[in-house]
C-alpha cells in the first residue's frame, strides 16, 4: 500500500506549516470523525515580532476595536485565515487523488453545520486532534500549548481516508504546574485557574461567553514568551 505521508507533508511544509502530524481518529464517535479514519493536523506559528508588538501594546485589541474594528492587517486573524485556506487546498488535493477529505476550515465547518454558535464549539475541535498527535497540551487559558511556540500558533485539520501512517497518543497532561499568568492578566476574569484533564468540561476552565479575545492570555503565557525571546533578533 502506498502511504501519502511524505507527499502531504512536503505540500504543507512548502506553505509554512509546522508540527505536521497524521493521527488515527477511527475510535472517535462517527459524528466527530465523519466516518473517516485519519486526520492531518498542522500549525502555523505567529511570528515572534507579532508577539512582542502585542505584548508591548497592552490595549492592542481594544485600540483596533475603537478604530472601527480595524483588524485587516492583524497577523493573528491573517494566520487563522491562512490555516483554513491551506486545509481547503489540501482537502482538494486529496480528493483529486480519489480519496475522501474534509477540511475543517471555518467556512467548511459553518457550511456543514459542524459549529454550534450557542455553545461556541465545533463537533471535533482542532485541539482534540492536536492532543491525540502528542505535540502539546491544553493550558489554563484553554489554548493549545506546544514546547516550540507556547500558545502562539493557529491549528488546521483535515479528516480523510487517504492511506497514512498514523499515531494515536494519550493526551499529554498540562505542564502549567502552579502557573496562573494567563488568569492573572485576564481583565474579564473568564479563566478559572483550573488544570485541564480529559474529564473536566471546557466551561469549568473558561467562560467563553464573556471572553473578549484580547489575546493577553496567549501572549503572556510563559511558554509563548520563551518562544518570543528565543526568536527576537
Amino acid at each position: 500500500m502506498k502511504y501519502f505521508n511524505q507527499e502531504i507533508e512536503n505540500k504543507l511544509i512548502n506553505q509554512g506549516a509546522k508540527l505536521i502530524r497524521f493521527v488515527s481518529i477511527s475510535h472517535l464517535d462517527e459524528r466527530q470523525n465523519r466516518q473517516l479514519p485519519n486526520a492531518i493536523v498542522f500549525a502555523l506559528p505567529l511570528t515572534a515580532e507579532y508577539i512582542k508588538k502585542v505584548f508591548d501594546t497592552p490595549n492592542y485589541v481594544q485600540a483596533r476595536v475603537e478604530d472601527n474594528f480595524n483588524f485587516d492587517d492583524d497577523e493573528y486573524l491573517q494566520t487563522e485565515h491562512k490555516t483554513g485556506e491551506i486545509a481547503d487546498r489540501l482537502a482538494s488535493f486529496i480528493k483529486e487523488k480519489g480519496y475522501e477529505a474534509i477540511s475543517q476550515s471555518d467556512d467548511v465547518l459553518l457550511a456543514d453545520g459542524m459549529f454550534n454558535f450557542e455553545t461556541k464549539e465545533s463537533v471535533l475541535p482542532h485541539k482534540t486532534i492536536a492532543l491525540l498527535s502528542g505535540t502539546g497540551w491544553i493550558g489554563k487559558n484553554n489554548l493549545f500549548i506546544t514546547p516550540e511556540y507556547g500558545a502562539a500558533q493557529c491549528l488546521g485539520t483535515i479528516l480523510t481516508n487517504v492511506p497514512l501512517k498514523t499515531v494515536l497518543n494519550t493526551p499529554l497532561l498540562p505542564l502549567c504546574n502552579n502557573c496562573v499568568a494567563c488568569a492573572d492578566v485576564c481583565e474579564k476574569h473568564v479563566l478559572k485557574k483550573k488544570t485541564w484533564n480529559t474529564a473536566i468540561p471546557r466551561d469549568e476552565i473558561v467562560n467563553v461567553y464573556e471572553c473578549s479575545t484580547c489575546l493577553k492570555c496567549l501572549i503572556h503565557c510563559p511558554r509563548t514568551l520563551t518562544y518570543m525571546k528565543r526568536n527576537i533578533k
